[in-house]
């Protein structure tokens, strides 16, 4: 028997052993959060346009879009017009209210924004999702990020003026409602419960 053979072997086990368990250790958990924030993004990043028809849903699995709402996909004209209208709801109505507006929000460039399209009565409105920050994880495998999916809108019910909701009637080129998500003193920014992360990141075990 060749004993340079049997050492080697057992060299070589031993190192598949180390790799396999360094790769089982470097998978990605939904405990392992990464915050995003707008404020680090050039103002030209922060526009989202869902414009695949689909199943919009928030990370509590309510839906988006209610029965009487159907999904529209907005043309590229459509999407530049609401974008401007509510850069000018922002820049020259939303402040000026009067006890309106129980809290102010930040201003439009602290915001990420998300944009779905549908008809109510046939009727064009524009549902605009506005969110401070949301969660990645990080995938040592590709050395990438996983982001949320897609047709997840990034909101969390108690967080305060870091979420918010514009509603654009399209005919009126006006938003017709805004409101801030409500406050909770227990909300704590990155913290998300079991369902809303696999909601978010039904990839990641």
């Amino acid at each position: 028997m060749d004993f340079r053979f049997i050492k080697f072997s057992s060299k070589l086990f031993a190192c598949i052993c180390i790799l396999l368990s360094c790769t089982n250790d470097q998978k990605s958990s939904l405990n392992d959060f990464q915050i995003v924030w707008a404020t680090d993004y050039s103002e030209n990043g922060l526009d989202f346009l869902l414009n695949t028809d689909t199943v919009y849903i928030y990370p509590d699995s309510t839906f988006v879009l209610k029965e009487n709402m159907h999904f529209y996909a907005l043309s590229e004209q459509e999407f530049s017009l609401a974008k401007d209208i509510l850069k000018n709801y922002f820049s020259f109505y939303l402040y000026d209210r009067e006890g309106t507006v129980k809290e102010e929000p930040f201003r439009l460039k602290k915001y990420f924004r998300q944009y779905v399209g549908y008809k109510k009565n046939d009727s064009l409105y524009i549902h605009v999702n506005l969110y401070t920050h949301f969660p990645t994880i990080p995938d040592p495998e590709c050395l990438c990020t996983i982001t949320p999916r897609r047709n997840v809108l990034i909101y969390k019910k108690n967080g305060g003026r870091n979420y918010g909701t514009a509603i654009i009637d399209m005919s009126k080129k006006m938003v017709v409602a805004f409101k801030l998500s409500n406050t909770d003193s227990h909300y704590r920014t990155g913290q998300y419960s079991e369902h809303e992360s696999r909601i978010m990141f039904p990839s990641v075990k």
